[in-house]
């Protein structure tokens, strides 16, 4: 019988091993309901770790270590094989306002390309202008750097691509309207067909996207695009031991997953910085959510605003037409009244006529 990558513990053997260590056991109790599930569900066999987390997707794809899972990863989203020349620091971080946005690993290519890998676990409003930044900021300081180096010599032609890679968890809205599609591959083109070596391109992957997909059902051992999209989104131990019977070269990092369940300490360390990440994950959403409220509420207010202002121009209009309706009637009126005036006078003429004609009969008989 095949041996399984995941060894398997009773929920009692799991707390009876943590409670022989109490710092363990303290730590554990401090986590919230779903951490402590995760954990407990990882520990008895019954789940992966949850490799979107930076502390997890860092330790399994460092390119320090394993720069050639990286490599390959980045190589099938660009359809092309790149090398890892050099891991950049994490000090590179962009300052908006008072929030900062961490780049999660960044790295120089052999070409001098420079490629961002980021990975957000729930939907960030502005996706585009979010990642737009971040390739802005890299690409100035590519620019910085490069100037500096060759001083006078500089060329614009020094400058190498930068590539942004941002894998979605859970995307915004405007995903799901391509459910055919669980990557983006953006840049700059110009419509007349003319070719330019324009530096910045994107690559966006809708996980959840993928997940639901019917690329994602119909795994072809080949195509390792699918391969790797499938480990980010497998959470079941079962279904990941089936995954690896399709890809085979997945077995490496799940045998090194399941590794740290032998060793206690590094693990609860690791779960503790998830739980960080996801308290700071919660923070940066609710600052987006605040600003998109307030977008939202500035553009209601400029419509209600202008539907007032619209509601002031009816109503003088109105107001005017009132005026002016007022003094027709007043002219109508008028002319009524003259012309009740001559009625009267006819009226008292035609009297006075037939008076007249009465009399002159009346002196007809006599004579």
């Amino acid at each position: 019988m095949e041996q399984k990558i995941f060894m398997t513990k009773t929920e009692d053997e799991v707390l009876r091993e943590l409670r022989e260590r109490p710092g363990a056991y303290r730590m554990y109790q401090g986590w919230n309901e779903e951490l402590r599930n995760r954990f407990m569900d990882f520990c008895m066999g019954k789940k992966t770790l949850p490799v979107l987390y930076d502390t997890v997707f860092k330790k399994l794809m460092n390119p320090d270590t394993h720069p050639e899972r990286l490599e390959d990863c980045i190589s099938c989203l660009l359809k092309q094989r790149v090398t890892i020349q050099t891991v950049l620091p994490m000090e590179d971080i962009l300052m908006d306002g008072a929030s900062t946005m961490v780049m999660d690993i960044l790295v120089r290519l052999n070409d001098g390309a420079l490629v961002l890998v980021e990975i957000q676990k729930i939907p960030y409003y502005f996706p585009a202008e979010r990642a737009s930044c971040y390739s802005a900021d890299l690409l100035l300081r590519q620019y910085s750097r490069v100037k500096t180096e060759k001083g006078a010599a500089f060329s614009y032609t020094d400058l190498r691509k930068v590539y942004t890679i941002i894998f979605y968890e859970k995307s915004v809205e405007e995903f799901k309207t391509y459910p055919e599609h669980c990557t983006h591959h953006a840049g700059m083109v110009c419509d007349s067909g003319l070719k330019l070596n324009f530096l910045q391109e994107f690559y966006l992957v809708a996980l959840d996207v993928f997940r639901k997909s019917e690329y994602s059902k119909h795994r072809d051992p080949k195509d390792r695009l699918v391969g790797w999209l499938s480990f980010f989104c497998t959470e079941n131990a079962e279904e990941a031991e089936i995954l690896c019977q399709d890809y085979p070269w997945l077995s490496e990092l799940y045998a090194e997953m399941a590794e740290f369940g032998r060793r206690p300490e590094e693990l609860m360390t690791m779960f503790s910085e998830m739980l960080r990440e996801m308290d700071r994950n919660t923070i940066r959403y609710m600052v987006d959510d605040m600003k998109e409220q307030i977008e939202k509420g500035k553009v209601e207010k400029a419509e209600l605003q202008g539907q007032i202002e619209k509601g002031k121009v009816e109503k003088a209009e109105l107001q005017g037409q009132i005026e002016k309706g007022k003094v027709e009637l007043a002219e109508i009126n008028k002319a009524l009244t003259e012309k009740n005036v001559a009625l009267a006078e006819k009226d008292a003429a035609l009297a006075m006529a037939e008076e007249e004609i009465a009399r002159l009969r009346a002196l007809l008989k006599e004579a």
